[in-house]
């Protein structure tokens, strides 16, 4: 049995909370928040006998196996190095920290006592994300490019609890690091060898970067592009993978959808039926998937893998599924996108 502590009982620590009812080799048995009220909700809800205010007096008062940090960025780096003496296995929430040097004193302090760093980079272990990776690397897609778009409203998703304002605040790294993370590390997934980014954008309607786009460079001919908006009133989130042969196949991420375009344009009456019923098609299919998650629960599945292969990686002493030089890795870039923005320049990636 492994027994969890989890510091910070907001938005994400729900999800964590179910994964972690779900499994059943694992106990959490303490959870920790300033707001005390807010911890005590939560543990009434998934039947966690303490709570804390004090991280130190969690880590202090119970034989942890393992902590999960989900509190916000700027705590990230300290919340870990201090635990790091005491708990064997660390699960922190996206993104690492707020700077590269912050992740080599994660880095540092947990090789110093031994303790075993995860990143939660779930999106990674999305089923559509690794049929999209598995079609690269079989051979069967020589990739051209990887395209992320992301359009969202910051008010609706804090309206429906899933956005908070500190999000937006500058000394938090505000949009770039909290919603482009998952998309800078899903690039660094499908292109590892990034060298150059350049990236233009303005702070719209918050006092960060709010609407922004970024060209991704490699030493090949192979390139990223990120599209990222917080002032979009629909939503849309849409991955796109593309092969030199003209292959091309989409990814609708809250749908969990994949599937490849392969429909001929609308040149002849007969081809604009077969395209209208391949719509109809993707449409039917896209919102099949999304009632399975949202009844079935399946929008656990990325974190439930990782969390699950993460345990394994402990019982058997290997390295965590997301390393800690992952965490750092994107973190640079995020670096690199921010910089580019702030000097209206390329950059170049020196990992």
């Amino acid at each position: 049995m492994v027994n969890v502590g989890l510091i910070g009982c907001g938005g994400i620590a729900k999800l964590h909370m179910q994964v972690y009812d779900s499994m059943k080799n694992v106990n959490v048995v303490g959870l920790c928040d300033l707001d005390l009220e807010r911890a005590n909700f939560l543990a009434k809800k998934h039947n966690v006998s303490e709570t804390f205010k004090s991280y130190v007096e969690l880590v202090e008062s119970k034989n942890l196996d393992m902590v999960d940090i989900c509190t916000p960025v700027s705590t990230h780096a300290k919340i870990a190095c201090d635990v790091a003496k005491n708990v064997p296995s660390i699960l922190v929430e996206k993104p690492m920290a707020l700077s590269v040097s912050e992740c080599d004193e994660m880095i540092k302090e947990t090789k110093k006592y031994g303790s075993k760093l995860c990143i939660s980079h779930n999106q990674i272990f999305l089923p559509s994300i690794q049929k999209a990776k598995n079609f690269v690397d079989n051979g069967d897609f020589e990739l051209l490019s990887f395209a992320t778009t992301q359009k969202e409203s910051f008010e609706s998703l804090k309206s429906h609890e899933l956005a908070a304002d500190w999000m937006i605040m500058p000394n938090q790294k505000g949009i770039i690091w909290e919603v482009c993370c998952h998309l800078a590390y899903l690039q660094l997934h499908f292109l590892p060898n990034i060298s150059e980014v350049y990236a233009i954008g303005t702070k719209s309607k918050h006092p960060v970067y709010d609407h922004f786009a970024v060209l991704l460079r490699t030493p090949s001919d192979t390139f990223g592009v990120i599209e990222l908006s917080w002032v979009s009133d629909e939503t849309e989130i849409i991955y796109e993978v593309r092969g030199t042969k003209g292959k091309r196949a989409q990814i609708y991420r809250d749908f969990d959808y994949f599937f490849e375009n392969t429909v001929e344009p609308p040149l002849k009456s007969s081809n604009v039926f077969r395209g209208f019923f391949a719509d109809e098609k993707r449409i039917l299919k896209k919102w099949s998937n999304f009632g399975l998650n949202y009844f079935q629960k399946r929008k656990m599945i990325p974190h439930l893998q990782l969390v699950g292969k993460y345990m394994e990686s402990i019982k058997n002493d290997l390295p965590p599924p997301i390393t800690p030089q992952d965490g750092k890795n994107t973190i640079n870039l995020l670096e690199c996108i921010e910089k580019s923005l702030n000097e209206k320049r390329p950059v170049s990636v020196i990992n």
